[in-house]
């Protein structure tokens, strides 16, 4: 691995041309400078400096390394900044990984509104994304926090806090028959068509939900899919079928949808649980403590 010290050495050399002059700007002595750009050259196995007497002239190779030093060195002090900023005070930059979910519930709206509070001149990147994404991105480090529908298991080496549970609805066409009467019993939504998540997008979700419905005692027959809960909706709307949807989605249903209490067998609820990495950062951190634990 690159010394980053070493590199800049590298570039204060190429642009004084001079080991005299660079180890005068770094205030260093010229012997343990030479030797330092000597063990560059080795490790990269390139001659980075063409030497004329004491003029050091950078090679074709050396001039595509300079460019390159700088970049990395650029990035190094802005990482170095951005974390000194959050420790600091609450300054920098957070990625907020979400489920749908966690906006109709209300949940990020709380950890944002919170966030912003402590640290007002935090700058937010929000990215849309399933759960086995985020906890993807958290272990690369492309997030900070995930709005996650389960926990993380113990081998993603993440940290997971349960924030929300929220009970399931039927939502059905106004038009529909049971639209006018209160909580459908599980033989009348038996072999009725619904509406469903794609296997594809959540094969472990969808079959919770297949499971939590037979349980109820009723038995969907999935005519159509729909990968967002809002599609779901417009999809009943046309008088496709009922659709399985969380709660807190009363907010958005379009006219001609009503939601009604699923049967009592049926208890699966809806979760969103907060996710970060064990070591998180400062402004991850706030977060996570927005929502205490019980």
């Amino acid at each position: 691995m690159l010394d980053l010290q070493q590199l800049h050495y590298f570039v204060a050399v190429a642009e004084s041309e001079s080991i005299a002059r660079a180890a005068e700007r770094l205030h260093i002595s010229q012997s343990p400078l030479s030797r330092q750009v000597i063990a560059l050259e080795a490790r990269l196995g390139l001659v980075l400096f063409a030497r004329t007497g004491k003029r050091l002239k950078l090679t074709a190779a050396g001039h595509r390394f300079l460019g390159e030093c700088r970049q990395l060195l650029s990035a190094s002090a802005r990482l170095e900044a951005r974390v000194r900023e959050e420790v600091a005070g609450g300054a920098g930059t957070l990625a907020v990984g979400y489920v749908e979910s966690a906006i109709h519930s209300g949940v990020l709206r709380k950890a944002l509104r919170a966030l912003k509070r402590q640290s007002p001149e935090v700058e937010i990147q929000l990215r849309l994304s399933r759960s086995a994404a985020q906890f993807e991105a958290l272990r690369r480090g492309e997030i900070d926090v995930g709005f996650t529908h389960r926990a993380a298991a113990p081998k993603d080496e993440l940290a997971s806090r349960l924030v929300l549970q929220e009970a399931y609805a039927l939502a059905v066409a106004n038009e529909h028959p049971l639209a006018s009467g209160q909580r459908p019993s599980a033989k009348a939504l038996d072999g009725a068509p619904f509406i469903f998540l794609p296997r594809q997008a959540s094969p472990d979700g969808r079959a919770e939900m297949m499971a939590a419905c037979e349980r109820a005692g009723f038995a969907p027959d999935v005519r159509h899919e729909a990968a967002e809960p809002s599609m779901a909706l417009e999809l009943v709307a046309a008088g496709l079928g009922f659709a399985i949807v969380q709660s807190g989605l009363k907010r958005i249903v379009p006219s001609g949808v009503s939601l009604l209490a699923l049967p009592r067998g049926f208890t699966l609820k809806l979760e969103v649980h907060v996710v970060t990495r064990h070591i998180a950062s400062a402004l991850a951190g706030r977060v996570l403590a927005s929502f205490p634990v019980g």
